[in-house]
């Protein structure tokens, strides 16, 4: 498992909001929604709070709520790592403007269409992976050879990574219909990053460097989350659907348009370039457009309550590890 490049999605969005006059209820009621469901902040939502409001936002949007009870950012705090409710947001109410800004995201928590409504979290915190300040310079040509090789230096070791936690996620796995899938998962990705190290080494004397200096102490962490996730089989699946977010898949041409592009802009690593959107073909060709996520719940019906915030904070830690990595190689030019 790991995800291929993707261009941004994501529009810049401005909101100030004010919900409504009255102080919105504590997010247990609603009027529109009878069913529970778990909501969870976005990985890329900050807040502070101010007099009487509190400032959400991330690198797509910011949102103000006027009037917010005091107990908004306790709110906030809590649903980082998920909170179950008796029902949806009410209209009107500070967490259902959160809600519609992608602030905060709403799972259903009972039976019914949870694959698409997953899919569609993934694909929010996908977009806010791509909206990091790293893409805007790399994708219009702009990056240092430095930030270059060491982008394709971390798409290396991540690589290497996927065949650590696959591998530990097959041996650990005790799920009947799941370990087939993961062991699949496996032997079709397995020894693809052995390819994208001969692509970067042809970058290049200096790409020695790069390679031989090991991966980021982020990227370090994103994989270390995915071999602790490995051991919880439905916060792998979460892993895994956020990496094939349905915003991720793309058709073969589309892949090697992208990095015939970057190629272009990059003529000094143009042979990295190739060699990650050959890995980014093989995982379209294998994985199709099927999630491991939707194979599982075909085989085995849609997972239980507590099994779905599980998924939610694997799908969660490994957007929150991306922007962090992301961020660490925008530091390398931040200041050119």
């Amino acid at each position: 498992m790991s995800a291929p490049i993707a261009s941004p999605v994501a529009a810049s969005v401005a909101s100030d909001a004010a919900p409504s006059t009255a102080a919105p209820r504590a997010p247990q009621a609603t009027d529109a929604c009878n069913a529970p469901v778990w909501v969870i902040t976005s990985p890329h939502a900050r807040w502070t709070t101010e007099a009487k409001a509190v400032a959400v936002s991330s690198y797509e949007v910011s949102c103000t709520l006027h009037g917010a009870p005091a107990e908004t950012a306790m709110w906030l705090d809590r649903m980082r790592h998920g909170v179950l409710l008796a029902e949806a947001p009410s209209p009107g109410t500070w967490l259902a403007t959160l809600v519609d800004e992608a602030l905060v995201q709403v799972l259903p928590a009972t039976q019914g269409e949870m694959v698409p409504a997953f899919g569609r979290i993934c694909d929010d915190w996908v977009r806010g992976i791509f909206a990091a300040p790293f893409w805007a310079r790399f994708l219009a040509g702009e990056s240092s050879d430095i930030q270059v090789l060491a982008f394709l230096a971390q798409h290396y070791h991540r690589a290497a990574g996927a065949d650590v936690h696959n591998r530990i996620a097959v041996e650990r796995c005790t799920d009947a219909a799941l370990r087939p899938l993961l062991l699949r998962q496996y032997r079709e990705q397995r020894g693809q990053a052995t390819m994208l190290a001969a692509g970067l080494l042809r970058c290049g004397p200096a790409a020695r460097t790069f390679l031989d200096s090991g991966a980021f102490d982020a990227t370090h962490a994103l994989i270390d989350f995915i071999i602790g996730a490995a051991g919880d089989m439905p916060a792998y699946v979460g892993c895994c659907a956020l990496s094939q977010a349905p915003a991720t898949v793309r058709a073969a041409s589309e892949i090697e348009a992208q990095f015939d592009a970057l190629a272009q802009r990059y003529p000094s690593a143009a042979e990295g370039f190739r060699a990650v959107g050959a890995h980014a073909r093989h995982d379209a060709s294998v994985c199709g457009a099927t999630s491991l996520l939707s194979q599982w719940v075909e085989e085995a019906g849609e997972p239980d309550v507590a099994s779905r915030l599980r998924m939610l904070r694997g799908a969660y830690g490994v957007a929150a590890a991306y922007r962090v990595m992301f961020d660490a190689l925008h530091r390398l030019d931040e200041d050119i």
